[in-house]
């Protein structure tokens, strides 16, 4: 049985030529339909290449730092961010070609740590605001993954600065 059966069909392998006869060879040749995923399902392909960044960011002592994200509609990420003290945070958006009256929050509170996954509603920047209400800096270190193109760091009374994230 292994050597007129499972060889020829599973392996490929024919060394007394029943397989051929048989027709278990075209077995192990198969390929299996190709599978496309569907509209709304499970897998979503990504326009976006798949990027993972680090960084700190210090939050001074009484002010804010805002970090995003540029996402498309569709694009997923997890992160992780942990503070050195509670920050008030906000976690919110910028739809694209919109004023930033058009910001949509999506969670909101106090906390040191954060950690989850996001799937961008649509195309924009996608982050986090942080406030210290201490008299000392405090540091946060965010750890993401997924499919952004740049980030950008906004700080009080400085232009945005645009960081470029390197495909892996």
């Amino acid at each position: 049985m292994l050597v007129t059966a499972v060889l020829p069909a599973e392996y490929g392998l024919d060394p007394l030529g029943t397989g051929r006869a048989l027709g278990l060879l075209n077995l192990f040749n198969a390929a299996p339909p190709p599978i496309v995923a569907a509209e709304g399902g499970p897998v979503v392909a990504q326009a976006a290449g798949y990027r993972t960044d680090s960084r700190t960011i210090t939050v001074p002592s009484l002010g804010s730092v805002e970090f995003k994200y540029q996402l498309a509609r569709g694009a997923a990420m997890v992160y992780s961010w942990r503070a050195t003290a509670p920050v008030d945070f906000d976690f919110h958006t910028e739809p694209a070609g919109q004023p930033p009256s058009a910001s949509e929050t999506f969670e909101r509170g106090e906390a040191a740590e954060k950690q989850g996954s996001y799937t961008a509603p649509y195309d924009g920047i996608h982050g986090w605001y942080w406030e210290n209400v201490y008299d000392a800096d405090v540091v946060v270190t965010l750890d993401a993954a997924g499919f952004f193109s740049e980030g950008r760091l906004f700080r009080l009374n400085q232009p945005p600065e645009r960081i470029l994230i390197p495909e892996r």
